[in-house]
């Protein structure tokens, strides 16, 4: 197996009393331990690293290996977020540039219209995401200026985590909706019952459209306690009738058409954030 798929397992790894979670290897890679095996003191924990054991990783660790802040293709342009502490809502940044080793540039936060003062040194969990990956990181604020023009200058990072979802995810929610026609009259509420940052499912009392219609939706998504309203232009993809909630027994299926940089941010973060936990 090659070296690069295994890790030396630290003192903290192995759990007295308790199963061992993974198989142990000696340096020359020879098997010292099998998985599920117990070991019942501290010094036998503390001879066995001692001697020096390795696992094997496993498919995401060795994928978050590999991953540098260069290789998730992220772009210019693309929205990261930093976190102060879980209790305090998240900055939204834009990428502006980086120089591998050296340091990232974004542009700074913003707050009732003005920009937002961070102290030098102050440390940051970083999150964006990119094709079918959601990724964190940790950083720090070395400098924030206005000259030539107003940024902050992040350290760059070295402990990429990286999440992967599918493509399109959905998640199930309930959320009102304010509907009206692009192409002719009317307006309608409804509510939306199922998510994605490439579209969702609404339902209505009455129909209101027929399939290639175009739609506007309104709705508002609450992100780490920070309300967000979203119109977004829909093409409808899909429409029948679907007796599971009587009250709104017209079911519609909608792709959001070109969604702009705000809503698209919006929508992958919401719907990132609840299949990681995080909303």
């Amino acid at each position: 197996m090659a070296e690069q798929n295994f890790a030396k397992v630290a003192l903290a790894d192995i759990e007295v009393g308790q199963p061992l979670r993974w198989n142990l290897y000696t340096e020359n890679r020879e098997l010292r331990l099998r998985q599920g095996e117990v070991l019942a003191s501290l010094e036998a924990v503390d001879a066995l690293v001692s001697e020096g054991v390795f696992r094997v990783l496993s498919n995401a660790e060795r994928l978050a290996r590999e991953v540098t802040f260069e290789t998730t293709r992220v772009r210019i342009g693309d929205a990261i977020q930093l976190e102060v502490s879980p209790e305090l809502p998240r900055f939204v940044v834009s990428l502006i540039g980086y120089l591998k080793n050296k340091g990232i540039i974004v542009t700074p936060p913003e707050s009732a219209g003005g920009l937002v003062m961070l102290r030098e040194g102050q440390t940051f969990v970083g999150r964006f995401f990119s094709g079918q990956s959601a990724y964190a990181f940790s950083t720090s604020l070395v400098k924030q200026t206005s000259v030539p023009f107003p940024h902050l200058h992040l350290a760059y990072p070295r402990d990429l985590r990286v999440q992967e979802v599918r493509k399109s995810p959905r998640i199930d929610v309930q959320m009102i909706a304010a509907i009206e026609l692009i192409d002719g009259e009317g307006q309608f509420s409804g509510k939306i019952c199922n998510l994605s940052a490439t579209g969702a499912a609404l339902r209505t009392k009455q129909r209101m459209a027929s399939k290639g219609d175009k739609l506007r939706v309104k709705f508002k998504l609450r992100i780490h306690g920070m309300e967000t309203f979203l119109t977004v232009p829909c093409e409808v993809r899909m429409a029948t009738e679907n007796r599971d909630d009587p009250s709104m027994p017209f079911l519609w299926g909608l792709h959001f058409i070109d969604p702009d940089h705000h809503a698209h941010f919006a929508l992958s973060a919401y719907v990132y954030g609840v299949l990681l936990g995080e909303v």
